[in-house]
């Protein structure tokens, strides 16, 4: 009986797997003291194995931060592009090229799917990231027609409307991005990317 009253129920050893009866509530192994010894050494290995872990994260969060440090304008301006891509990608996942109308084969992402600029990012680069001036769009359409404009904007109007499209035409204010809004869009994007993602394959599923 234990010190509270109660009967203590019977125990399975972690070590040899017999069952035993604890003679205290601290009691975690049978009374084989070469369990105790292998229990003991087993739970240090685990504290170190936990510790060395602690460890491998704090160094990694660390080279993380140096090399973000280092990292330019240019070098945010690119990753924050890309995850608006792979959004534009998920979004209009299933859709036809804006332009010429044909299906993509949105099964070799980041190969037979562009996000297609109706304005492109050297005329206009404050609209780079801007959801409705960017599209799905195939590969010939986009780089080797240079988003085949006229088609792009007849399909613009039919999917948002004549005005958002002349909003776009007819915004010229230019503006710059700092690094904090750039490091902003990246994480705004990647999150919305893996909504839509996740809602795409789970309608892929149910189908």
């Amino acid at each position: 009986m234990m010190a509270n009253g109660k009967t203590p129920k019977p125990k399975t050893c972690p070590i040899c797997s017999t069952e035993y009866i604890p003679r205290s509530s601290l009691q975690k192994v049978c009374h084989n003291y070469k369990c105790a010894i292998a229990f003991n050494k087993q739970r240090h290995a685990e504290i170190a194995a936990r510790e060395q872990r602690k460890r491998e994260r704090e160094q990694s969060a660390d080279l993380r931060q140096r090399r973000e440090a280092l990292k330019t304008i240019s070098d945010w301006n690119k990753e924050a592009q890309a995850a608006v891509n792979k959004f534009i990608f998920w979004r209009d996942y299933g859709k036809p090229c804006i332009s010429c109308e044909r299906q993509l084969n949105y099964g070799v992402r980041g190969g037979a799917v562009d996000a297609s600029h109706y304005r492109s990012r050297g005329a206009a680069p404050w609209l780079r990231f801007n959801v409705f001036n960017n599209n799905s769009s195939c590969v010939v359409c986009n780089r080797d027609l240079s988003g085949n404009p006229i088609p792009y904007r007849i399909n613009l109007i039919k999917k948002y409307g004549l005005e958002i499209v002349e909003r776009i035409e007819h915004d010229n204010k230019t503006r710059k991005f700092d690094i904090d809004y750039l490091k902003r869009v990246k994480s705004i994007f990647k999150r919305r990317a893996r909504h839509y993602e996740k809602l795409r394959k789970r309608y892929s599923e149910a189908a």
